[in-house]
C-alpha cells in the first residue's frame, strides 16, 4: 500500500465569469468559523454580497473570505458520511442586479487538526510561514477525518483520497483538487 494522499479542496477562481464574496457578514465572527470549534446552529440565513463585477459562473465552492458550499456539494458530503460540517443558508445579494440567489451555505468544518509533517510548532507564531506550500499530511494525526482544516493553516480545507474520489465520481464542479505535496500559493 502506498502513501495516503491528501488534497487541498478549494474554489477554482481561474474559471471565466467566476463569482466570489467580499465581506464577512454582520454578526459572523470569522475567527470562529476558522477555529474548528462547533458553533451554535441556526437556520437563519446569513446575508452576504457578491463582489461587484462577479461573473455568472457558479461552482460547488464559491470563494471569498469565507468559502461557501453549494447544496449539491453538501449532499455529496452527506452521501459520503461526512458528519463534521455545520452550515447555514446564505441569501446572496448580487450588487449588479440587486437580486438574491439561494442554494449556497456558509460552512464550518468542525475539528482543527495539527497534521503537517515536519512543521515546527516551537517557532514563535510570527516566525512561522504565513501559508503552507508543498506539505505532507501525517495520516496518523488526522484521526481518520475525511475533511478537515489544518491547525497550521486554518483557511485550507483538506480532504483524503476516498472523499476526493467520491467527489470526482459525484461530478463536483468548479473546484481545484490539488495534492498537498504539489500545492502552491500564487
Amino acid at each position: 500500500m502506498g502513501d495516503v494522499m491528501y488534497w487541498v479542496l478549494k474554489e477554482n477562481d481561474a474559471v471565466r465569469d467566476y463569482a466570489s464574496t467580499a465581506h464577512v457578514p454582520e454578526g459572523i465572527n470569522m475567527l470562529e468559523w476558522f477555529s474548528g470549534k462547533s458553533i451554535p446552529s441556526s437556520r437563519e440565513p446569513v446575508k452576504m454580497t457578491l463582489t461587484a463585477g462577479s461573473g455568472s459562473y457558479r461552482g460547488d465552492i464559491m470563494g471569498g473570505i469565507l468559502p461557501l458550499f453549494h447544496k449539491d456539494l453538501l449532499l455529496m458530503l452527506q452521501d459520503f458520511g461526512v458528519d463534521n460540517i455545520q452550515y447555514r443558508p446564505v441569501d446572496l445579494l448580487d450588487p449588479d442586479t440587486n437580486e438574491f440567489e439561494y442554494g449556497y451555505f456558509l460552512i464550518n468544518i468542525v475539528g482543527l487538526i495539527k497534521a503537517v509533517k515536519h512543521y515546527d510548532y516551537n517557532v514563535k507564531p510570527l516566525d512561522r510561514p504565513t501559508s503552507l506550500e508543498k506539505f505532507t499530511i501525517d495520516p496518523k494525526k488526522t484521526g481518520g477525518a475525511a475533511i478537515f482544516r489544518l491547525a497550521e493553516s486554518p483557511r485550507l480545507i483538506i480532504i483524503n483520497d476516498e472523499l476526493k474520489n467520491h467527489l470526482v465520481d459525484s461530478n463536483i464542479t468548479g473546484v481545484i483538487l490539488c495534492e498537498t505535496q504539489e500545492y502552491t500559493v500564487l
